[in-house]
């Protein structure tokens, strides 16, 4: 494919009155700590909400709801890339971009980890009134864990702009682990049930991180929810609840080349 050249990744994050709502490409629960990548042909569909509970009278916030799609744009040898677009709804500048370009474990040589590189959180308003030009690279790294621990396990870096706050670079983790092994009806295999977990370091937009379940319906639909704390409340606010559905849609039959530990 000539079009392989075509590695425009891009994100995107912003700074609302509000809060900050995270608009990303593929993520583990808060951060985008994870080698995962869209395979090939199929379209991610994510609708994410972040809201107080328990909250006073006069207290409560949400951050704005994220709709988001992520695309599979190649796969070239052992490469893989995805780009995608969020709307991040009641702002005045709610579009922002993302992509990345990885490789799944074991590929670069014998027992390698996955890998890939990415920048996200890249706005559209650079003026002095706002900017949401976080402009964050990151790259991250992940193994498979023995059977007797289970699951996956990714860390990663990341430097961005100074319109992400103070601590402008860090570091991430991240955790997935699934549970009860079902087979669809086409006898595809994976886990109704998923445990993860994430944090973000430093006092800036995306620090913070949690833990949650992911519950499967199909391979291909799932349902997210779970606490979300940050590190530092000027940013997002205090902590919040986390709802976000996650759909794959399957345009061209694709080879699926970045498996998920999760899956």
């Amino acid at each position: 494919m000539r079009k392989n050249r075509k590695i425009s990744t891009f994100v995107f994050l912003l700074l609302l009155n509000l809060g900050l709502a995270q608009a990303t490409p593929s993520t583990t629960y808060w951060t985008v700590c994870t080698t995962d990548i869209q395979a090939n042909g199929v379209l991610h569909v994510g609708v994410d909400n972040y809201f107080t509970v328990f909250n006073r009278r006069g207290h409560g916030s949400s951050l704005p709801p994220d709709a988001g799609l992520t695309y599979g744009l190649f796969n070239w040898r052992d490469l893989a890339a995805e780009g995608g677009i969020d709307y991040l709804g009641g702002t005045d500048d709610p579009i922002f971009f993302n992509g990345k370009i990885g490789m799944a474990e074991d590929k670069l040589f014998s027992k390698a980890p996955a890998w890939n590189v990415g920048i996200y959180n890249i706005g559209t308003r650079t003026t002095s009134q706002g900017r949401t030009n976080q402009n964050i690279v990151d790259i991250m790294f992940s193994k498979v864990l023995p059977d007797w621990i289970g699951g996956n396990l990714c860390i990663g870096a990341f430097s961005g702009s100074r319109a992400m706050g103070k601590n402008r670079q860090g570091w991430m983790v991240g955790f997935v682990r699934g549970f009860c092994k079902e087979k669809d009806c086409e006898g595809k295999d994976y886990h109704k049930w998923v445990l993860a977990a994430d944090y973000a370091s430093g006092k800036n937009t995306i620090g913070g991180g949690g833990a949650g379940m992911y519950y499967y319906f199909t391979p291909d639909i799932s349902l997210l929810t779970g606490p979300v704390f940050f590190n530092d409340a000027k940013f997002n606010g205090q902590w919040k609840w986390t709802i976000q559905l996650d759909i794959n849609i399957s345009l061209n039959q694709p080879k699926v080349v970045q498996s998920k530990a999760h899956m």
